[in-house]
């Protein structure tokens, strides 16, 4: 019996109901969303970068890129505004959105996900027709571990070993192109989404794909930004508004670091570029496989980063331990190459400043945007943009309600018209950016200025027309701005999110800088340090003092201490302490060392700790160590 007459009604029906004629269908584009995980603004080799990304820099001449793209300060937070277009914390873990694949799978597309998820729930219950990868934030790229437990699945099932072989960027690959070819199969378009693991942290690359970059990184940080940033101009990706920001102590200074650490840094930096080498890699398969099968006309591929360059700077004592190539390392790049990635702005992954949010954006299109092809886009966007524009594409609207649920409207629209028309206006698609993530990141932009804070500290505001990198803060001599938006951040944040209160305190009157919520991760009642983390300037004669929420005791603590070293010879103890039980400082929640030596000018400092040295409430702290769990300054030149 022939079938095919039979298969043929199915189809007409099933796109009818979808409320697309047939006609409309076979217009409507095939969708890739590629999404990088962690990368910089400049990593790349089309918006400045030395990594080669050949095959992206050809998606980029042939597609359009974007300069102002910004998302939201983490990756979980990112990827939850991408799936409901509502900034993250309104979304109240999905319960206020409807997520953007079960409406595309309404419309007809066969909807796929190769790789991190990340999100509340399993991805088949978000609307995913395939899901291929894990459902956490992190893992082992040789073996697919998370937290010690294997975590690769395939749909519902359970996790398992992946086989020998095996590599997270390859396999999600394979996956990807798999479901390509069975929408495809199935007579429909596809919405194939591919998440990949990489570069997020541990920085795991095949040996070859690392160690032809060993000699690139040898001039060191702060040189390669310059040049990073000459590239940047030359292609017309910024211009001379964007100023060249300088870090702040969480930076250590190249040309102050022994040769041996230079060495051992720039390779760290090669781990790092050649996991996206192979990510790149991993893009031109799926971009050839689209031109085999002559369905890369129709498609239209976006290639996004989730948030700004990582932050984290690993164990310097064991990190000459940590082979990208080898399974069960645990390999980082510092935050003087996170400095590096994020050319020109400052500051980092989970902080609302421009280091954090502004990541490329790439939208490829031969069937619309072949005119265009090799465009810099400059308006204002967010990723809740995305949404709506992929509901336009699919013919599909956005309802009112979910059932009984009464869902929040979108706070995106979509690029569809900004794709039309490179002329529009700066504000036409998106003006109003709210971004929160926990005490760390916090910020709104609004027309020409922005407000930010970092670790709760007072707003930092800018004139982001004029000065665009965020070099200058001009909070003291126009706080009528920063007033007016400050009101606006907690008026949303309070009546249309559902964040914690504790997202959405009072800020301090003082500034703890970069590395203050991880040295909360080590002591969780510490409140603030003098001088503050990643503070500059300090006098060369100070004391240390550490201030907590709880009293402090000093139990089994003996032999246990705090130790002070330079930047530039990590084996030489400065400076140490071994509070015991009966230190004056006991019972109290306060403790001030005042018996450092006058330290040298001009100068990076960080602290070391023994696990169990102080103890609050009745938690023992975790050591103190210069990678996760940091604590630094730098002195000024008196």
């Amino acid at each position: 019996m022939n079938l095919k007459p039979f298969v043929a009604v199915i189809r007409v029906l099933l796109v009818s109901l979808a409320g697309v004629s047939v006609a409309e269908a076979a217009e409507r584009p095939n969708i890739l969303l590629i999404v990088a995980d962690d990368v910089g603004f400049s990593d790349l080799g089309c918006y400045g970068g030395e990594i080669d990304t050949p095959n992206l820099d050809r998606l980029a001449a042939e597609g359009i890129r974007f300069s102002e793209f910004h998302v939201n300060p983490m990756c979980v937070v990112t990827r939850t505004s991408l799936m409901t277009g509502h900034e993250h914390s309104q979304s109240d873990n999905y319960r206020r959105s409807l997520p953007i694949v079960r409406l595309m799978t309404d419309a007809g597309y066969a909807t796929s996900i190769s790789g991190k998820w990340h999100q509340p729930g399993h991805p088949l219950d978000a609307g995913f027709d395939s899901f291929y990868g894990f459902l956490g934030g992190a893992i082992d790229s040789w073996t697919g571990i998370e937290r010690g437990k294997p975590a690769i699945q395939s749909n519902r099932q359970k996790p398992k070993p992946v086989p020998q072989g095996w590599y997270s960027s390859d396999a999600f690959t394979d996956d990807a192109i798999r479901q390509i070819d069975a929408s495809v199969t199935a007579g429909k378009p596809f919405f194939t989404y591919v998440a990949f693991n990489a570069p997020h942290s541990p920085l795991h690359a095949p040996r070859e794909n690392v160690e032809k970059y060993y000699d690139r990184y040898t001039a060191g940080w702060e040189s390669l930004r310059q040049q990073r940033m000459q590239r940047m101009k030359a292609m017309g990706l910024i211009d001379d508004r964007y100023v060249m920001t300088p870090p702040e102590a969480e930076v250590r200074r190249w040309d102050e670091l022994p040769a041996s650490i230079q060495k051992q840094e720039s390779r760290r930096m090669a781990a790092y570029a050649g996991m996206l080498d192979r990510l790149d890699w991993n893009v031109g398969r799926i971009l050839k496989h689209l031109r085999d099968q002559r369905l890369d006309e129709n498609t239209l591929v976006i290639f996004m980063a989730d948030n700004g360059g990582a932050y984290s700077n690993g164990d310097i004592r064991t990190y000459d331990q940590q082979i990208p190539w080898k399974a069960g390392t645990n390999p980082f790049a510092s935050n003087g190459w996170s400095y590096l990635k994020n050319t020109p702005f400052r500051w980092y992954k989970s902080c609302a400043q421009e280091g954090g949010v502004s990541v490329p954006l790439i939208v490829r299109w031969p069937m619309k945007l072949a005119e265009q092809a090799g465009g810099v886009r400059k308006q204002r966007l967010h990723v809740t943009d995305l949404y709506p524009t992929f509901l336009e594409l699919a013919g599909a609207s956005y309802p009112a309600t979910d059932g009984a649920r009464e869902l929040e409207p979108l706070f995106g629209k979509s690029l569809l018209p900004l794709l039309c028309d490179a002329t529009l206006p700066h504000h036409a698609i998106h003006d109003e950016i709210f971004w929160c993530f926990n005490q760390t990141g916090k910020g709104l932009t609004k027309g020409d200025w922005k407000i930010s804070s970092i670790s709760d500290g007072p707003w930092r505001l800018y004139n982001i027309v004029r000065d665009p990198a965020e070099s200058k803060d001009l909070a003291a001599e126009r706080p009528e701005i920063v007033a007016e938006m400050s009101e606006r951040w907690f008026d949303f944040a309070k009546n249309h999110t559902a964040m914690p209160r504790s997202w959405r305190a009072p800020l301090h009157d003082y500034q703890e800088g970069w590395g203050f919520h991880r040295i909360r991760m080590a002591m969780p009642a510490f409140v603030r340090a003098e001088p503050a983390s990643s503070a500059m300037n300090v006098p060369c004669d100070t004391n240390l003092s550490f201030c907590f929420s709880q009293p402090i005791s000093f139990a089994n603590s003996e032999g246990k201490t705090i130790r002070l070293y330079e930047a530039d010879d990590i084996d030489k103890v400065v400076w140490q302490a071994d509070p015991e039980p009966g230190h004056p400082a006991e019972g109290t929640k306060q403790i001030m060392f005042n018996d450092l030596p006058r330290l040298k000018p001009d100068t990076t400092y960080f602290a070391l700790s023994d696990s169990g040295w102080i103890t609050m409430g009745k938690k023992r702290a975790i050591g103190l160590n210069d990678g996760a769990f940091w604590y630094r300054f730098r002195t000024g030149s008196n």
